[in-house]
C-alpha cells in the first residue's frame, strides 16, 4: 500500500525539446521506486509552469523592396543575436505508462500535449535592429518522455531515492508580432509565424515521508534546458515598402538549480492523487494528477 500511494503521479518534459519551451518544469513525483516489480501501472496528469530562458544565435532583416515594388526582399546580411525570453507560460498534459523493473527500479514513458507563451525582448543588438518579439501563443502540440527513478535506502516510514526524466515538447506554431521602437522602417508591428522545440532534463534525490494516509516527499533537483526557436515576420510599412524579420537562435535555461515538494494521498488500494510545487530561480510550476496500479 506504501508504494501504491506513492504511485509516480508525474506529469512528464520537458523539455524538451527544449524545448521547447519549452516548456514545461513537468511534475516529478517522490523520488523512490513505486510501482512493484512486474507490476504496471497508468496515469494522468496536468502541470503548469512559468519559466525565463536566455536565446541567443543570429537573425537577419530586409528593409524594402530589390527592385522596388517587386516585394522580393533585400535582405541584409545575418547578424548575432541575442534574447531574454521572459515568462515562457506552458501548460501540459501527460499519459504516463509505468513498470517495475524490480522492487527498487521502476521506468516510465510519457505521452501528452504542451502549449507555449511568451514575449522576447532584444538584449544586444550587435549591428541589428533592436526590437522586440510580442504575443507568441503556441497551441498544444505533441510531448513525451522517459523516466526512471530507484529506492536507494528504506528506514521505516521514511526512504531516499532519485529519479532522471526527460520530456521532448513541440508546441505548435504560434502566431507572433515585431516592433522595433526609433526605426521609422519597422514603424508598424510585423507578423508571423513563430517555432519552438525544447528538450528537458530533471535529477532529483530526497527523502519520502510515510505518514498515515499521505506521503510528503521532495528535496534538491537539476534542470536542465535545451532547444531552439525559429521566427519569421514580415509586414507593408507606410511608405508601402516590404520589411522581414527572421530568427534562428538555440535556447538554454538562465538557472539548474531548484527545489520542489509534494504531498501524495491515497483514492483507493491502487489509485492515488499527487500535488507538487517546483522552483528554480528562473521557474516555477505546480501539477495536479492520478495515478492507477496493476498487476
Amino acid at each position: 500500500m506504501r508504494k501504491t500511494m506513492a504511485s509516480q503521479a508525474v506529469g512528464l518534459i520537458i523539455v524538451g525539446a527544449c524545448s521547447s519551451v519549452v516548456t514545461a518544469l513537468p511534475a516529478m513525483g517522490p523520488p523512490k521506486a513505486l510501482v512493484g516489480q512486474e507490476q504496471w501501472s497508468i496515469g494522468l496528469g496536468y502541470s503548469y509552469s512559468q519559466m525565463d530562458l536566455e536565446a541567443s544565435g543570429k537573425s537577419r532583416e530586409s528593409v524594402g523592396d530589390d527592385p522596388p515594388g517587386s516585394r522580393i526582399p533585400n535582405w541584409a546580411p545575418w547578424q548575432p543575436s541575442k534574447h531574454d525570453v521572459k515568462d515562457l507560460t506552458s501548460n501540459i498534459v501527460l499519459g504516463q505508462l509505468g513498470y517495475g523493473v524490480s522492487q527498487n527500479v521502476d521506468v516510465f514513458l510519457y505521452l501528452g500535449v504542451s502549449d507555449a507563451q511568451d514575449d522576447m525582448k532584444e538584449t544586444v543588438a550587435s549591428g541589428a535592429t533592436a526590437g522586440e518579439y510580442s504575443g507568441l501563443d503556441g497551441g498544444l502540440g505533441f510531448a513525451w518522455g522517459l523516466g526512471a527513478r530507484a529506492t536507494f535506502l528504506e528506514d521505516g516510514d521514511l526512504t531516499w531515492g532519485g529519479l532522471i526524466q526527460v520530456l521532448w515538447e513541440n508546441p505548435s506554431d504560434g502566431d507572433v508580432s515585431f516592433s522595433s521602437s526609433g526605426d521609422p522602417f519597422f514603424a508598424n508591428p510585423l507578423t508571423g509565424d513563430a517555432e519552438f522545440n525544447l528538450r528537458e532534463i530533471q535529477v532529483a534525490v530526497g527523502p519520502t515521508w510515510q505518514l498515515e494516509k499521505f506521503c510528503v516527499y521532495g528535496g534538491p533537483f537539476l534542470h536542465f534546458v535545451e532547444g531552439d526557436v525559429e521566427i519569421s515576420v514580415s509586414g507593408i510599412d507606410s511608405f508601402d515598402a516590404l520589411n522581414n524579420v527572421e530568427l534562428s537562435e538555440d535556447i538554454r535555461e538562465a538557472s539548474e538549480f531548484g527545489v520542489y515538494a509534494g504531498l501524495q494521498g491515497e483514492a483507493s488500494e491502487s489509485t492515488s492523487w499527487y500535488a507538487e510545487y517546483r522552483m528554480t530561480g528562473d521557474a516555477w510550476g505546480i501539477g495536479v494528477g492520478a495515478v492507477r496500479r496493476f498487476k
